[in-house]
């Protein structure tokens, strides 16, 4: 199995405010992009214990293994090099907090452990919900003096592969879960009474994929559409539930709502055969490559061992895509959903890593002047996924200089 080593990093920057749970007594300092403790109205910071701050919970959905963690912070010392200030931390999923008890991962919102207890342990962790959040225990001893955390870094290996996670199991998803199309739809007039609908029973005529059902009117003695008689709807049954039974002889009229297939036509290895309704993905360009940032990396400040992950390749992917029906009004109300979709300046979340990524609509939706042959209807639009990463190099372990030790005649000078 091919791994990558990636680093998750967790920065208490004021932007990130909506993120972190502060817990009480615990500040986030916009001016340091810091945790600390909340000093008083008179300047001095609480000694009580259990106070804490809480990162998000990230879900790297390729993690096999976290494998090393370090604690970016700053503590205070007396003149005898006594530490006035600590940290303590557990791990959490979300939904249970951790400690190490020093044999085993145990479930505990009282104890702490080290930093050098965390990173030394963290192999074990469990992966199995893919989940992982870091909880802060700030402490002084001195009303004077408080502790600060600028960055907490997580080491894990991954077997991701970007493109595959970015296209197909990030941007898919978001299209097929948030571009939903209403339809209106009059079933043949009932040959006798029903406060129930079976779509099995009236062929659609176009394979829609219907994710839900709007509202069902009496359009016999409703042709307004004032009265909604919908109550329920069974999506394994397809059977819809009405509140009120319709007469035989009636006309149902049903609105429901439908979401598109979603296809790639890249090459042989992205291909799906083509449905209607649908949206088709093609023709992708990757412009604007560029390496970015510095190398990063975590240090295990106990042992001494560190990762190094160079700087990745930050590139945006252009992408066109198809709009296709085979009538022209979900044709005319598919373009809409599609516009609406990137109105909203959409993210979309890389499953694989959880990064996000911005996408912006680089040409609107544009129809094409008729149907073809086929009567199908189709219409492009172009959009950008911004600044997608791409980690092309493997890390390098190094090491910390613990010790350094001079020898021999030297001459100081201090101006």
């Amino acid at each position: 199995m091919r791994l990558w080593k990636l680093i998750k990093r967790f920065r208490f920057l004021e932007e990130y405010r909506a993120k972190i749970t502060l817990g009480t007594n615990a500040r986030l300092n916009p001016k340091t992009n810091r945790i600390q403790l909340q000093e008083d109205s008179a300047g001095e910071y609480p000694t009580s214990a259990n106070i804490y701050a809480k990162t998000w919970v990230t879900n790297p959905n390729t993690v096999k293994q976290w494998l090393n963690f370090q604690v970016f912070d700053t503590q205070v010392y007396d003149d005898s090099g006594n530490a006035l200030t600590s940290l303590g931390f557990r791990l959490g999923d979300g939904t249970d907090e951790y400690y190490w008890t020093g044999s085993a991962w145990a479930v505990s919102t009282s104890n702490w452990n080290t930093e050098a207890d965390i990173a030394n342990n963290i192999g074990s962790f469990p992966v199995t919900e893919k989940k992982i959040q870091v909880i802060v225990n700030l402490v002084t001893t001195d009303k004077r003096y408080t502790p600060t955390v600028e960055e907490v870094r997580l080491l894990y290996s991954s077997d991701v592969e970007f493109q595959e996670d970015l296209i197909v199991r990030s941007l898919i998803p978001k299209l097929r879960e948030e571009i939903q199309v209403i339809a209106d739809y009059p079933l043949p007039a009932l040959s006798a009474p029903a406060s129930t609908l079976d779509l099995d029973d009236y062929p659609l005529g176009t394979p829609y994929n219907i994710v839900g059902i709007d509202s069902v009117f009496n359009h016999t003695d409703d042709p307004d559409h004032f009265t909604d008689l919908f109550q329920s709807y069974d999506p394994n049954t397809r059977v819809i539930t009405l509140s009120a039974s319709i007469d035989a002889g009636k006309v149902p009229w049903v609105r429901f709502l439908w979401t598109p297939e979603v296809a790639i036509s890249t090459s042989q290895e992205y291909n799906e055969l083509e449905k209607v309704p649908a949206i088709e993905l093609i023709d992708f360009a990757f412009t604007n490559k560029r390496q970015v940032g510095q190398d990063t990396g975590v240090l295990n400040k106990d042992s001494g061992a560190g990762t190094l992950l160079p700087g990745p390749r930050q590139t945006d992917i252009e992408i066109s895509m198809r709009g296709v029906t085979d009538s022209a009004r979900d044709h005319e109300r598919l373009a809409d959903e599609m516009r609406d979709f990137f109105f909203n300046n959409p993210v979309i979340v890389s499953r694989g890593m959880d990064e996000e990524y911005r996408l912006h609509l680089l040409n609107e939706y544009t129809d094409q002047t008729g149907p073809n042959r086929g009567d199908i209807h189709a219409g492009f639009l172009r959009f950008r996924i911004a600044g997608a990463l791409f980690y092309q190099k493997q890390t390098k372990d190094v090491y910390a200089v613990k010790r350094m030790v001079l020898t021999g005649d030297m001459d100081v000078t201090i101006d």
